[in-house]
């Protein structure tokens, strides 16, 4: 990153030590659905590279069109008699991703989100889309017993079932176009409050929607490109750490 002082429009770029062609884009951008928080993985599962020792945990979640991350901050501002300037009082903030995807052959949205849980007591089986080394299931606290069916096999539509009063947890994963690691954030205790299926008579596709509230956004030390700072020259390659 250039100084201040050193701003010349003619000759430089404001961020310097940029590499040409190193971008990042939705294809090099994992989604992936696991258990409700980072705990019931244990310390340290997601730290360094992230690659086989996941792949128990959580579901990638394909098909996806559109996805967003957002966060509310609440602030309380306040005004006093006698003068025209005000503070501001932080309060709580809030979390939310949405989720579109189209419906292919194979699970639905609301199967992939929940891919890492299972309830193997009957009447209601659900089994984990992962496999009997699920991790994720394993290591769960609360084994809940699904009482109301959320639907069966690879279609899950009803949002009123049990199934969906349990939390999941989400895993946001960036690379950039050399594929090297830029950073993850885990989603903990995620919950479905909204699911919309959407089609009409002269689509071409099915198309689900989904808004998931989370209670906190747990940001992931993982081996990825260090910080390109004021020290970083124009035109100097970053490495991986």
């Amino acid at each position: 990153m250039a100084k201040f002082s050193e701003w010349q429009p003619y000759q430089r770029y404001v961020q310097s030590g940029l590499v040409d062609g190193q971008f990042l884009n939705a294809s090099f951008t994992m989604l992936a659905a696991g258990p409700p928080r980072l705990a019931n993985l244990g310390t340290g599962t997601l730290a360094g590279n992230i690659g086989q020792s996941v792949d128990n945990i959580v579901y990638p979640l394909g098909i996806v069109q559109n996805f967003s991350l957002n966060h509310n901050r609440q602030f309380n501002r306040i005004w006093e008699i006698g003068s025209e300037r005000s503070f501001f009082i932080s309060g709580r903030t809030v979390g939310q991703l949405g989720l579109s995807r189209i419906m292919y052959h194979g699970p639905s949205l609301l199967r992939v989100l929940y891919a890492y849980y299972q309830d193997l007591v009957p009447p209601t089986v659900i089994p984990s889309v992962i496999g009997a080394d699920n991790l994720g299931a394993l290591t769960v606290a609360n084994t809940h017993d699904v009482k109301i069916a959320p639907g069966y096999e690879n279609l899950y539509l009803n949002l009123a079932s049990d199934l969906f009063s349990q939390p999941i947890g989400m895993m946001l994963y960036l690379r950039d176009s050399n594929e090297d690691t830029v950073g993850s954030c885990y989603m903990e205790s995620c919950y479905v409050p909204n699911h919309t299926l959407a089609t009409d008579a002269q689509g071409t596709v099915i198309q689900e929607n989904v808004a998931v509230q989370f209670e906190r956004a747990y940001a992931v030390a993982v081996s990825a490109l260090p910080l390109v700072s004021l020290g970083a020259s124009e035109g100097q390659a970053i490495g991986v750490a």
